[in-house]
């Protein structure tokens, strides 16, 4: 065989992750138009009308029919922006699983191509329907959280200007919940379709996290299971994260925004170098000793993984050791190289 791990690390972190992301913005785009303009034009007009109504935005405002006038606007503007996404989301979420599922049996076959040399012809599954009901909710979740944001928008909760700005951004937070919801049910259908592909061409599975995954999902990348048997609950490089008696998982998506992969695997694919579970392990090492986190994740949690990197790993690459014991010993991370 003359493919390395990093040639499959790469076709499935970026390649495969790079067509499963267009899918989602396409399917966000499609549930949510121009929303997010929609609502910063709203607040601005909204801050607008108080300012002149009251003469600024630490004045209260007295109840009256000014008051009312912008909160009964601020409500029918709020309610028809998100009675849209209501509208519009169920459909093109629940129009794009087959796709979804698809695109993740032709990127399974992708891979065992890549690493077995053979072709394999598998068929699309159907999508669960637990999944086809789970992309349907979205419009319940959306009507939900509405209702929760018109109730902070009532006269009786509204007296100043901070008040009305946190009505609005409640409304204005059911887009990245929106979108969130969207990702999750994309990449499990995804998934299904990869599963598909695992059970027609191996007998085991290993698990494929993003290169700048969080702690949680670093956790489980490179490890391998058997196709029926569950990866374990509970596991992350954060010890904080960690929950001991948690049950097992099938597989990915761990959580919402989760872009792993468990891709098919067989010892007998050998590569030019180091076995590909092995290389993904070391990659995960690397991940947390240099501190590739997202913004999402605090530099607290990952300082605690690379603490526990080094309890744990004996056997860590130097530089990696390296890079880890300087980071702790700093209470930060070096910034990446230009």
């Amino acid at each position: 065989m003359g493919y390395r791990s990093e040639d499959l690390a790469r076709l499935v972190q970026d390649e495969h992750t790079s067509a499963v992301i267009h899918l989602e913005d396409r399917v966000a785009a499609q549930a949510l138009g121009s929303s997010d303009s929609a609502f910063e034009a709203l607040i601005r007009r909204t801050l607008s009308t108080w300012i002149t109504a009251f003469g600024g935005i630490d004045t209260d405002a007295p109840a009256g029919e000014a008051l009312r006038r912008i909160l009964a606007a601020c409500r029918a503007a709020v309610r028809r922006l998100l009675d849209g996404i209501a509208s519009r989301s169920p459909d093109a979420l629940d129009g794009a699983l087959a796709e979804a599922a698809g695109l993740g049996t032709a990127q399974g076959a992708a891979f065992v191509e890549v690493a077995s040399g053979r072709r394999r012809r598998v068929s699309v599954p159907r999508v669960s329907r637990a999944l086809g009901d789970e992309a349907r909710r979205i419009g319940d979740m959306v009507r939900e959280r509405r209702d929760r944001a018109l109730s902070l928008l009532h006269p009786d909760r509204t007296t100043r200007w901070t008040h009305l700005l946190a009505g609005l951004g409640a409304a204005r937070a059911v887009l990245p919940a929106v979108r969130s919801h969207i990702a999750w049910v994309i990449n499990t259908a995804v998934h299904e379709g990869l599963d598909a592909v695992v059970r027609a061409t191996a007998q085991s599975r290993v698990w494929v996290s993003e290169a700048d995954a969080c702690t949680v999902c670093l956790a489980y990348t490179g490890r391998v299971v058997a196709v029926d048997e569950l990866f374990p609950g509970g596991l992350s490089w954060d010890p904080r994260q960690r929950r001991a008696a948690a049950p097992g998982i099938e597989g990915p998506p761990k959580h919402a925004h989760c872009r792993c992969r468990a891709v098919p695997w067989d010892d007998a694919w050998t590569t030019a170098g180091i076995p590909f579970p092995l290389a993904l392990q070391r990659e995960a090492h690397r991940s947390i000793a240099y501190g590739r986190a997202r913004p999402s994740e605090s530099r607290a949690a990952r300082l605690r993984a690379v603490r526990e990197l080094l309890r744990t790993e004996p056997d860590l690459l130097p530089a990696v050791d390296a890079r880890a014991r300087s980071a702790l010993q700093a209470g930060r991370f070096a910034p990446a190289a230009a």
